[in-house]
């Protein structure tokens, strides 16, 4: 058990001079509840009261067991003001680091039953020594650091002390007082509510939980989702990435005619067979020319490739002119079709003067058609491209295409001017050029949503 010490306030003796004293008799009387008895000696008076009555300032007895607080410390003491517990007394104290909080009753019972104590203090103005009731309370301590990091039982001693404080409100505080103590009563959560039912919800979420997609699934749907070719996540081989009859079916690559191309002598006569001015397109096609035996499919791929780009500069109006759309691109009725069901949407119920259906290119429409050409691009040149050729040709950023070939699965590098001056071709796409993109198997595709400037 802890150390104990009890406080008292102590009187001064008075003495006589004369070693002998006399006893005069003495009287009692009753006052208001107080018991006055007067006792002479030889010298003087003595009246000695026993004052029973409420007090607005009570002595009290503390019991310390453990701590001891400094001399100068002072107490708050709070009384019940329920009849039935009246001899109840709560006593309060706290220094920088440990709270002091001291009971006379624990669980309806007191703590020191059977007997009173009495503190008498003596006034030497009125030769009088009052004696008050003065109830003994146990003084227990809370390290507060501890009790903040919910290391202390405090045994409800807060919720003791908040009782009290309410307590005292109810009888002598304001309407405005009385109002918020009634108000955080009807506020208070009752921890036992639903306990029962704690199982059943703890079931529930656990089944909920189970049932929801893993982390991987979610990025799973995020990129089949994504306005790219079908491709092979798995292949470690760049050329298997992507199903290249998905973005031209071999069905549609008999309708493109590569006879004109193979049969010219100089570039000057198959250039009219190339919708647009692109130094990539024309290069690869030079390039694949100058073979003993040139591979139809790249041929075919790149004249499909330059009418993508053609077709990215029609606008508006222009799409509704599908005769005219057609001699733009110098591509057969049948690749137009198919370009123009893979790249616009055709919105229900709406149809043209002529009564054809209205095509329009929506953000989703242009993001797939950039990416495609992206994926041609690569395919044409080794899985390897300068997003500044793409820009050039389809007018569009540097940043974009970079864009575009991210989207795509590839890596951005960047590039020196001795490598740009050997790959690339044309003047603008080497000015702004500043970044290669690899594609690099396993395929790895940026994050949905990516980074924001702040």
């Amino acid at each position: 058990m802890g150390s104990k010490r009890k406080h008292a306030e102590s009187s001064d003796k008075k003495t006589s001079k004369s070693k002998s004293k006399s006893a005069a008799p003495s009287s009692n009387k009753h006052t208001n509840g107080n018991t006055s008895t007067n006792i002479s000696t030889r010298n003087s008076d003595v009246t000695i009261t026993i004052n029973s009555a409420k007090a607005n300032v009570q002595p009290v007895l503390a019991n310390f067991t453990a701590a001891i607080p400094p001399v100068a410390s002072s107490f708050a003491t709070y009384k019940s003001i329920d009849a039935r517990r009246k001899d109840e007394c709560i006593v309060v104290s706290e220094t920088d680091k440990i709270e002091f909080v001291g009971h006379n009753y624990e669980d309806g019972k007191p703590l020191t039953p059977g007997g009173k104590y009495l503190l008498g203090v003596y006034d030497k103005d009125s030769d009088t020594v009052t004696f008050r009731v003065a109830p003994v309370v146990t003084v227990g301590t809370v390290i507060k650091s501890l009790k903040e990091a919910g290391g202390v039982v405090d045994r409800d001693i807060s919720n003791k002390i908040i009782q009290a404080r309410n307590e005292l409100g109810e009888a002598f505080g304001s309407k405005k007082r009385k109002a918020q103590i009634r108000a955080e009563e009807r506020n208070k959560i009752n921890m036992n509510f639903g306990k029962d039912a704690v199982d059943v919800i703890e079931a529930s979420i656990g089944e909920r939980v189970s049932a929801m997609p893993t982390k991987e699934q979610l990025d799973d749907v995020a990129n089949q989702s994504r306005s790219i070719p079908r491709y092979n996540a798995e292949t470690k081989v760049a050329a298997e990435i992507f199903d290249m009859d998905d973005i031209l079916p071999k069905i549609n690559q008999n309708h493109i005619d590569t006879l004109k191309l193979t049969k010219a002598t100089d570039a000057d006569e198959y250039k009219d067979c190339i919708p647009v001015r692109s130094p990539f397109v024309q290069n690869k096609i030079e390039q694949i020319l100058n073979t003993p035996k040139p591979d139809q499919v790249q041929l075919r791929r790149a004249l499909y490739l330059s009418y993508l780009i053609r077709f990215s500069m029609l606008r508006g109006t222009q799409l509704q002119k599908r005769d005219e759309c057609i001699k733009q691109m110098c591509c057969s009725p049948e690749i137009a079709d198919f370009i123009f069901d893979q790249f616009c949407d055709c919105p229900a119920g709406v149809i043209t003067p002529d009564g054809s259906p209205m095509y329009v290119r929506t953000k989703v429409t242009e993001n797939k058609l950039m990416c495609y050409a992206a994926v041609l691009i690569l395919s044409l040149n080794n899985w390897v491209a300068y997003p500044a050729e793409m820009a050039a040709d389809m007018g569009i950023p540097s940043k974009q295409a970079e864009k575009y070939f991210a989207n795509v699965g590839c890596k951005l590098e960047a590039v020196s001017s001795d490598e740009l001056a050997k790959h690339t071709f044309g003047k603008r796409a080497r000015a702004g050029a500043s970044k290669k993109a690899v594609l690099i198997a396993p395929i790895k595709f940026p994050k949905a949503g990516g980074s924001r400037k702040k």
